[in-house]
């Protein structure tokens, strides 16, 4: 099977108020059946291929109970030619049908004993270690992933305003670097420390543009009471969103919303 990526996604505009903000549907690089709809799928491909992995040594990763890693993962990185394992969370409230859908797709789902991600993500690499695994790290912290996200925004320098969801936080980090606009607005669902230290890793903590914006809404909040003008991931680009509803007046000039799917 051959899987399609839209690398080509489309740019679309939404009126917030009276004014029009840009919207760059990344979320449809993947169509939701074969691939998920995601705007790192094009990026995760790109590390398979290129990262310097051993494709005769297993590559495991985790994935949390809504992330998309584990079906994305398991489809890209069997057509790359890897045999994949899945690291997860084995708690209660963790959906069986992920499992089984990256099962599906012939990766092998590797169980762990529940707790909060840093720890898990210790046992992850762990158990990579004792068997022998490749891993990627989680978030796709990689430098090749950094990179593309650098390219690909540094076209758009013709809008004045970025937004985009900084969740792990790891895309909006390439991004940081290569938009070429006035600002950039990071509604965050993770912990605002968390967003700044990364920033500041980067020496991006000193940049005047960027703005980090916590989100008033617990991460599993999917919001249902607020309505959204296309389909929008409820437990990241949701509340990103809703930052845009609530801040339009003080975005001045032309705004692009980033859509990720996340």
């Amino acid at each position: 099977m051959s899987l399609n990526i839209l690398y080509d996604t489309p740019l679309e505009s939404y009126k917030v108020k009276d004014k029009i903000v840009y919207v760059k549907r990344d979320d449809l690089q993947g169509d939701g059946v074969d691939l998920p709809p995601w705007g790192k799928l094009a990026a995760i491909e790109k590390i398979l291929n290129e990262g310097g992995f051993d494709k005769s040594i297993p590559l495991i990763q985790l994935s949390i109970r809504v992330s998309y890693s584990g079906w994305a993962l398991s489809q890209l990185g069997r057509e790359a030619g890897f045999d994949i394992k899945i690291a997860y969370p084995n708690s209660k409230n963790y959906p069986q049908k992920n499992v089984a859908q990256w099962e599906s797709f012939g990766a092998e789902s590797v169980p762990l004993r529940a707790n909060v991600n840093s720890i898990v993500l210790s046992w992850m690499k762990k158990k990579a270690q004792e068997e022998g695994y490749q891993y990627i790290p989680y978030g796709f912290d990689h430098p090749i992933y950094y990179e593309y996200w650098k390219d690909r925004v540094s076209e758009y320098d013709d809008y004045d305003n970025l937004v985009v969801c900084a969740g792990t936080p790891v895309t909006c980090l390439g991004m940081c670097q290569g938009f070429p606009g006035k600002n950039i607005y990071l509604p965050c669902t993770s912990k605002e420390k968390t967003v700044l230290r990364k920033l500041k890793k980067f020496g991006l903590d000193t940049d005047e543009r960027i703005s980090v914006h916590p989100s008033q809404f617990e991460f599993y909040d999917t919001m249902d009471g607020f309505e959204v003008p296309f389909k929008l991931n409820p437990y990241w680009d949701k509340k990103a969103w809703r930052f845009i509803v609530e801040n339009i007046d003080k975005l001045e000039g032309r705004t692009l919303f980033w859509s990720l799917g996340a």
